[in-house]
This record gives C-alpha cells, structure tokens and sequence, in this order.
C-alpha cells in the first residue's frame, strides 16, 4: 500500500458482537457494529468515558429458521439471511472504499487540515462472528485453509485469498467454496481497497486469552494438587512459600485448594 507523500494514514477499526438480551419476549437481540480509529491511543480508546467507540448501524439478526415449507429450505433461509447481512455490510463500508481510493481533506484536532486515507484496520469479534463477518463456515479457520480434521494441530497452511474466492463466486463454482469452508455470497469485506481480509481478525482477549486460558490453567492446578496431594513434603514445600503483594493466596483461596486436594492447608 502506497500513500501520497504528507498524507495521513487513518486505520479504521470495526468491533461487532451479537448480544443476547432476554428470553421472555421473543429470544430478544441485538446485533450493534461499533466503529473507532487507530490513531487514537489505546489507553484512550478503551476507556468507556472518552467515548471513542462510535455505534454505526444495528446488523440484523436472521429470524429462526421455519421448516417444512415448500421450496424454501432451512439451506435456503440461511443462504438469503447471509447475503442481506453483506449486502448491507457493502453499503456501510462503500464510503471507506471511496476515501480509500481519493482521500478526503480533514479538519484534525490540532486544527491542521490534512489529507486523510482511509484503510480498515482490524474487526473485533469472537470466533462465531468472523466466521459469519468472513463468510466462513463455523468449524473452519477464518485466517488459513485448515482442513477441519486438521485445527488444532501444530502445522502451518496457506492463509485465505480473497481474489481466488470472489473468482471462483463469479463462476458460481460452489463445489470449490465448499472445499475451502467458504459460503457462496459476495463478501463485503472483497471490496475494500488494499485489504486482505484475513489480516483483520485480532485476538479475541475474552474468550480466547482470559476464558480459554483460564480454564486450562485451573484444570492444571487442579491436576497438580491431585498428583501432589500423594506426596507428604507437598504441604510443607505450600506451607512455606512467602507473601508476596503479587503471588498473594488469600485464606479463602487456601481453603478451595484445601477441597481440591482433599487436604487441609
């Protein structure tokens, strides 16, 4: 990607999330799609109270499929529910396409004008989101080609290209889609201008880094107390471990890994 010289670079990011909000009044949701960008800091972009996070549109929630009616399938239901979310995804992102490509004068905090480019950045979301946002079946890899047999293996696979996707959409060749886990629609995301839609997916902090690795990490502790719990010198080496402000086990952490390892500490 090149830039005319003295231009700004504005990266645009994208956090979406569908949101469930209640049971009793029809399965009640809310699908909001938040806009910010990256040239504000960090620290001062997720701070609720600055407000950088700008709500742009509510996506619409698909209904739940009806079966049993002639000549409109479950199939069919899911392909029109899909093609309406990208449709519209197309119209929000077309004026980033268009600044992209001419760049648009901007007034800037310092009372600078300057040429401003605009590039979309990154799109957060969890798993289930980008497998929808990139039109990718759920049991795929949204970033690479992994076959499903294969995630989770330590082996590296050549990552999506959207130009051999939109190529094969326009020859209708849905057998070749299928393969590579890729729903038959015409994603938003091949229209923005020097953009690999793959490099915008970011690491889901949530459910990812704190869930996920919470969980593994409390059934490792849980596994060690067990193993340990056979050995009589365990309880004293626990007994001993010093204070300290950051490695700090409360009693009430005490008395769970007492109940865990069936010994009290």
């Amino acid at each position: 990607m090149t830039l005319p010289v003295g231009s700004t670079l504005v990266p645009v990011l994208f956090a979406s999330d569908a949101t469930h909000l209640t049971n009793f009044s029809g399965d009640g949701k809310v699908w909001p799609l938040y806009m910010s960008i990256g040239n504000i800091k960090s620290g001062i972009r997720n701070r609720p109270t600055s407000h950088a996070w700008i709500p742009v549109a509510l996506l619409p929630n698909s209904p739940k499929r009806v079966k049993k009616i002639t000549g409109w399938s479950e199939e069919k239901q899911e392909q029109e529910a899909i093609e309406v979310l990208h449709e519209l995804l197309t119209f929000i992102l077309r004026p980033l396409s268009d600044a992209a490509r001419d760049g648009m004068k901007i007034s800037c905090a310092d009372e600078v004008i300057r040429e401003c480019h605009f590039r979309v950045a990154g799109w957060l979301a969890d798993h289930m989101e980008n497998s929808t946002i990139h039109g990718i079946y759920s049991t795929r890899c949204p970033m690479c080609e992994c076959p499903q047999e294969e995630l989770g293996n330590l082996q590296k696979y050549p990552l999506r290209k959207a130009e051999k996707y939109r190529a094969w959409g326009n020859e209708s060749d849905a057998k070749s889609l299928h393969k590579d886990g890729v729903k038959p629609v015409t994603n938003a995301l091949w229209t923005l201008k020097d953009v690999v839609p793959n490099e915008l997916i970011r690491s889901d902090i949530l459910h990812t880094m704190i869930l996920g690795n919470l969980q593994h990490l409390m059934e490792w502790i849980k596994g060690f107390l067990e193993f340990h719990n056979r050995l009589p010198a365990f309880d004293n080496i626990w007994s001993s471990l010093p204070r300290y402000p950051g490695n700090y086990v409360p009693r009430k952490s005490y008395r769970l890994l007492s109940q865990v390892s069936g010994k009290e500490m």
